[in-house]
């Protein structure tokens, strides 16, 4: 029965060694009689911000049992900017990097007029629709894993799911080869007012009321009836409570909304990484599904409001205990454990791929050069500078930036642990002019501009000795990922612990913005390996399609990689 799965306890006391100890005694039983026949389904599971050292750091026993017993790529990175959601979950499922994939960063100009009538018009892509990604990603014209899965599969559905609509929809966006929409995609509506309008009908109110004031609820593509119906049931949650992070610092510069990101304590409303979870599982159990890509941001919104790997956990039972990383890291672990829990009650577990990783890694302001007033929109205006972007409009930078806005010269820029700039008059002149001024922002430790199909350097500062090695190998290959026609004209990379959007941040070359998890593992136990084997976020799609036996028929910038 739909629901039956729910027990408050699994979310809000996180204990899963049982959990684990069941994934690791399938494994072992079945290590003697290997079944080498290609599983049918994949499983991926993305930690939103999730550094790889969490697993050992905080109770992670999910997480560690699958890693441990599966091909656990050690040395894995992304091996592209821009290191965000936005750009890693279509990365994902795609095997582009971000010049052939569309967009290159969290703001896109439309030279070729593909969302407007103006070539120059700057958007926002985290506030970029369903179809507008379908429209970037067609103009590319390439598949994504849905496509292979639906070909060798057909009439199987393919499944994503989470809390945020970029990082749900520009995943499941349609490509060039199925102008149908994607199977399913669930993710939470916008967020309802704070006042209620005079023309307020009866059941809005009610569900006002009940969950406490403003609310979110289920929304996306296809979105099954069992889970958005009835309204108001358990699949909607409060959107007001924001258990003292509005009140906090550095919280306060990106404070929570209600249980978006936290499951809170309402058992039946249950929100964050617990809601995900909740909703994968009720689509193992009622769709024919062969792809499903559960993507959990509870890790990534307390990284932001605490600082990432320098957040220390508050004392159990206070209030903003549930805000911070160590919860959700471990309450991330035990939604996994429950959704293998799931595969393995319907029967599903031998026959599924399961995948680990994360979107990017973080690092913490140790130097952090944005607005640090309270409020909700101090992040954004942070990262933003886009005086007539679409659909948003962003006017009220940090000081810190303001060298270069004095050029007169700036139609975007987004800062975080690195620097990107969208000039209006990119000619040599206005260019050399942008880049001195570039040059001098506090942290930046080499600056370049966009010469057609690459970046070149255009100056070097001083790089601390620690960071030398990684920059001189990484650097140029990492940043030349965004050379496409829609990308910045000049990018500034930045010192390691240097951020000016949110206290714990991400989005550049550095490693602490690179390193991620990534984890193959099934259940015949047949992929044991821990290697430090070159993996790049590119190599996930075509490994993928490898392990599942389908043919790969269009090129990507990734390649399969060996899980034995």
């Amino acid at each position: 029965m739909i629901g039956s799965r729910r027990t408050p306890w699994v979310a809000l006391t996180l204990t899963s060694a049982l959990v684990a100890g069941a994934v690791a005694s399938t494994a072992t039983a079945n290590a003697d009689s290997v079944d080498t026949s290609p599983p049918t389904k994949v499983l991926m599971v993305l930690f939103d911000q999730m550094r790889p050292e969490y697993a050992d750091r905080f109770n992670m026993p999910n997480f560690r049992a699958l890693r441990d017993s599966g091909t656990n790529f050690d040395q894995a990175y992304l091996g592209y900017m821009g290191s965000e959601t936005v750009i890693a979950h279509n990365v994902l499922m795609s095997g582009q990097t971000p010049r052939n994939m569309g967009w290159v960063d969290e703001a896109y100009r439309d030279r070729d007029t593909l969302l407007g009538t103006n070539p120059d018009q700057m958007y926002i892509t985290g506030e970029l629709t369903y179809d507008q990604y379908g429209t970037l990603i067609q103009d590319k014209g390439y598949p994504k894993l849905a496509d292979y899965l639906q070909d060798a599969q057909p009439g199987k559905k393919f499944i994503v799911v989470g809390q945020k609509s970029y990082a749900v929809e520009s995943a499941a966006a349609k490509s060039a080869l199925d102008a149908s929409d994607a199977d399913i995609a669930v993710r939470f509506s916008s967020r309802t007012s704070s006042t209620r309008p005079p023309d307020t009908q009866p059941a809005e109110q009610a569900c006002f009321d009940a969950l406490g004031g403003r609310y979110r609820g289920p929304t996306g593509i296809n979105v099954p009836t069992y889970i958005n119906e009835p309204f108001c049931g358990r699949y909607w949650v409060n959107s007001g409570n924001t258990y003292g992070t509005s009140e906090a610092f550095p919280s306060w510069i990106y404070p929570l909304d209600g249980n978006r990101f936290v499951p809170g304590t309402d058992t039946s409303h249950l929100g964050g990484d617990t809601w995900v979870a909740d909703a994968a599982m009720d689509m193992m159990e009622n769709e024919d599904w062969s792809g499903m890509f559960v993507t959990m941001g509870g890790i990534d919104k307390a990284g932001h409001m605490w600082g990432a790997q320098n957040d220390r956990q508050s004392v159990s039972g206070s209030p903003d205990f549930q805000t911070h990383v160590q919860y959700a890291a471990e309450n991330a672990d035990v939604q996994l454990g429950r959704m293998l829990d799931e595969l393995e009650a319907l029967g599903q577990l031998d026959d599924t791929l399961v995948v680990l990783t994360a979107d990017h890694g973080a690092t913490w302001g140790e130097e952090f050069y944005g607005k640090t007033a309270a409020g909700s929109s101090s992040s954004d205006t942070n990262w933003y500078y886009g005086p007539d972007s679409l659909p948003s409009v962003y006017n009220n930078p940090s000081p810190a930036l303001q060298p270069l806005i004095d050029t007169g010269n700036v139609a975007f820029s987004y800062q975080s642990t690195s620097i990107q700039t969208w000039l209006k008059d990119a000619s040599q002149p206005k260019r050399t002019e942008a880049l001195k001024a570039m040059t001098t922002l506090p942290g930046v430790i080499a600056t370049y501009w966009k010469n057609g199909g690459k970046y070149t350097q255009y100056k070097k500062n001083p790089i601390p000795s620690d960071e030398r090695q990684w920059f001189k190998k990484k650097a140029r290959a990492i940043v030349n990922t965004m050379a496409d026609a829609n990308g910045p004209d000049l990018v500034a990379l930045l010192r390691d612990k240097v951020s000016y959007g949110a206290y714990g941040d991400h989005g550049g070359y550095a490693e602490s913005n690179q390193r991620v998890p990534m984890v193959f593992w099934s259940s015949d136990g047949q992929y044991a390996v821990d290697t430090s084997a070159t993996f790049r976020t590119t190599d996930v799609m075509p490994t993928i399609l490898k392990v599942l036996g389908i043919e790969q028929t269009y090129p990507t910038d990734g390649k399969a990689r060996s899980l034995n």
